[in-house]
């Protein structure tokens, strides 16, 4: 009886290491396709953000910047909603239907008065949205 018991544990643990390494490797495939398609749109994601810098707009006036972002998602095949909550600068841009569904709040309001590169946090906007259409583009 015990045999029997430590057999089935060390089936039950062989099986789940297997599971693991099975998911590790999708998961590495994903990130590493991912990745690559980061990589492969970095020049007009740079460009883009160059952009966004050279305006400079303060909130709530994010004209120019907001019109950058949502053109673009909409030429990487995204269904862009302008005008969100009677802001004409907050957009939605939607991909793909069903699960899971996926949010990413982008801030990109200057601060008045002062260079960009003082607001460090602003840098992570370009990469959450490179990521965002990056995982898009590899479905």
């Amino acid at each position: 009886m015990i045999m029997k018991k430590l057999i089935i544990c060390l089936l039950l643990v062989t099986g789940t290491l297997s599971l693991q390494a099975q998911s590790t490797t999708e998961l590495n495939d994903q990130k590493k396709a991912v990745i690559a398609s980061v990589d492969k749109h970095a020049s007009e994601l740079t460009a883009m953000s160059d952009e966004i810098w050279a305006h400079a707009e303060t909130a709530l006036r994010e004209y120019m910047s907001s019109k950058v972002l949502s053109d673009y998602a909409a030429l990487k095949g995204f269904e862009v909603e302008i005008g969100i909550a009677g802001m004409p600068t907050a957009f939605i841009a939607s991909y793909g239907s069903g699960r899971p569904i996926i949010g990413i709040l982008g801030e990109f309001d200057a601060l008045p008065g002062i260079s960009q590169k003082a607001t460090a946090h602003k840098e992570a906007l370009n990469e959450g949205a490179a990521a965002r259409w990056a995982a898009s583009s590899t479905r």
